[in-house]
């Protein structure tokens, strides 16, 4: 985490010639692209792990590659992935129902309809972290309420559009 010179190439290499990787941390990793994420979510099918919070220059594309090949994922954090867009955390739910963690923290474009997909397809999650997604209203809380009973942790601090109707 925090690897500022740590480019696509490494990222690739670990990729081809490390495919069972089931765990991967790349926070704060500003040299990276969205091909290096593909080219990992192409290799290591098995990940179940991935961090990649704080990562300015990665896209939705990113995001959907990992959804679409690492069907097993149960944990992700995209911390502050300012770019990401209700629809792709959707795909990331339909094709990841086993998502049991989530940081969504600080994705400010983030809507209800992101949350609501979470929570109906992802019914399993223990963990999802909210922090300043200021689109949110109750309805999201609602959902997450009545699809995951299992939650244990959620962060909605920040969040300045809830209401007591959310609890």
């Amino acid at each position: 985490s925090g690897c500022e010179n740590l480019t696509d190439g490494a990222v690739v290499a670990l990729a081809k010639h490390c495919s069972g990787l089931t765990w991967m941390c790349l926070g704060s990793c500003n040299n990276m692209t969205d091909g290096a994420v593909v080219a990992l979510a192409g290799h290591c099918l098995g990940l179940a792990f991935v961090n990649l919070s704080c990562c300015d220059s990665l896209t939705d594309r990113a995001v959907v590659a990992l959804a679409e090949h690492c069907s097993g994922l149960t944990n992700i954090n995209l911390t502050e992935f300012e770019s990401l867009t209700d629809g792709t955390v959707g795909t990331l739910a339909e094709h990841c129902p086993g998502l049991t963690s989530v940081d969504l923290n600080g994705c400010e474009n983030l809507t209800d309809g992101a949350v609501m997909t979470l929570a109906k397809h992802c019914s399993g999650l223990t963990h999802i972290g909210l922090f300043h997604c200021n689109n949110l209203t109750d309805l999201a809380v609602v959902a997450l309420a009545r699809h995951c009973p299992g939650l244990t942790g959620i962060n909605l601090s920040g969040c300045e559009n809830l209401t007591d109707g959310a609890v």
